[in-house]
């Protein structure tokens, strides 16, 4: 039954194709969740890595100091952010079996509709748990409103139906996709299911079952030559990539966080229309993370640079540039996962030893423009490398990883 402009609950999902339309609005939920500042500012900005102007609107202040109440704002749209992402995911889950299927092909559409469903609402529950610890476990669609509130459940239970609905994502998602309408490129795979996986268990302290659900990810991927060319324009869903969130400015959904790391000088001098910040930056690099780098690491550049304000040198984050971007937003897609996390994770969940110094040494040789397969002694670390194996690994997660979203799980889980 229709009603102005929206379609009854009932009456939706009568085929397998309008399951998959409600498949495609999570992943266009999931551009809200990771896709503006809120998210990056309650991750990336509370770790040393990058730091908020205290200048700024309170609320954003209290965030980056630890004072936030409970009405933050930040805090309120990034909760319900995730938990529209989840009710639609429930909804999926709840009644894709009841769709009919008319052959094996839609047969194994709807199965993997639901797993896709159960890899996105995994991802929304871990970034939720890390924010807030204990949380309301919805696994069912909301409908009555009258008695929406539910109880927090303990972390431990959280993070077993994270475990949960990715190992049933495992079992049902293809390792990639050929492209086409249903089948295109960037959706959930195997892959990601299993590095996310390997990502929680990891932030659990399971270190041997991350180990275990990373080795299955190890070989499948690639690192590319060029660092730079992990987040420029137009390069989406490389060889490197496990699960990127997609934007796409040519459908007005193109990615708008990143002009808010922008200056305006910076912006106007590589010709960005639409772009860049007057005055200080809201969110800036820490003068500490700009220290972290050695001399010839070709990820300093990548990730962050100086300009001019009024006379004083003050840093900027560089990841993120389109030159061509516009009103639209810029042509880049944010990177969840991606194989040098994967090969680090592997490492660090393995512990010292050989093995797990070539993992990183993979990504250290990378970063000095050098071939990740071929030893390098001016470049390579070891045990005899000054610090503890953790130390090692942790710094070098750092430096790959910056302003990814990656650093402040990272401090939480040490």
């Amino acid at each position: 039954m229709y009603i102005a402009n929206r379609i009854d609950a009932g009456a939706f999902f009568s085929n397998a194709d309008e399951l998959v339309f409600a498949v495609n609005g999570i992943y266009s939920s999931q551009r809200s969740v990771y896709g503006n500042t809120l998210h990056f500012y309650l991750i990336e900005a509370r770790s040393d890595n990058a730091a908020l102007n205290q200048y700024e609107q309170k609320e954003r202040v209290e965030t980056d100091t630890f004072e936030e109440t409970p009405g933050n704002l930040l805090l309120v749209q990034v909760w319900t952010q995730n938990y529209i992402l989840i009710n639609n995911a429930n909804t999926i889950i709840a009644r894709a079996p009841d769709v009919p299927a008319d052959n094996s092909v839609e047969e194994g559409l709807l199965t993997r509709s639901i797993g896709e469903a159960k890899f996105m609402r995994a991802m929304a529950y871990f970034t939720l748990v890390n924010m807030f610890g204990d949380l309301p476990l919805r696994t069912e669609p909301t409908s009555d409103f009258e008695n929406a509130d539910v109880a927090r459940s303990p972390s431990a239970d959280i993070y077993a139906l994270i475990v949960s609905d990715l190992t049933d994502a495992i079992s049902v998602l293809p390792n990639s996709y050929a492209g086409g309408s249903f089948n295109e490129v960037g959706r959930a795979t195997k892959y990601a299911a299993q590095a996310l996986l390997g990502k929680v268990q990891l932030q659990n302290g399971n270190k041997s079952a991350a180990s275990s659900a990373l080795s299955s990810v190890i070989g499948q991927y690639n690192l590319l030559a060029n660092y730079a060319d992990i987040h420029a324009a137009g390069n989406n869903n490389t060889a490197e990539s496990v699960y990127e969130v997609n934007f796409n400015p040519a459908n007005q959904t193109g990615l708008g966080m990143n002009n808010s790391f922008i200056p305006a000088s910076v912006a106007s001098s590589l010709g960005i229309v639409a772009g860049g910040q007057a005055g200080r930056l809201g969110c800036f690099p820490t003068q500490d993370f700009m220290t972290i780098y050695e001399v010839g690491d070709l990820r300093s550049p990548s990730n962050f640079a100086l300009y001019d304000n009024n006379g004083s040198m003050e840093p900027y984050i560089s990841k993120y540039i389109d030159k061509a971007a516009a009103g639209s937003g810029s042509n880049i897609n944010l990177v969840v996962l991606r194989y040098a996390d994967v090969l680090l994770m592997k490492a660090e969940a393995d512990g010292e030893n050989a093995a797990s110094y070539e993992l990183i040494n993979q990504v250290r040789r990378r970063a000095f423009g050098q071939d990740p397969g071929t030893p390098d002694p001016a470049i390579d670390i070891s045990s005899a490398s000054p610090g503890t194996f953790l130390d090692k690994v942790m710094l070098e997660r750092r430096r790959e990883l910056a302003f990814e979203n990656h650093r402040w799980l990272d401090l939480k889980r040490l």
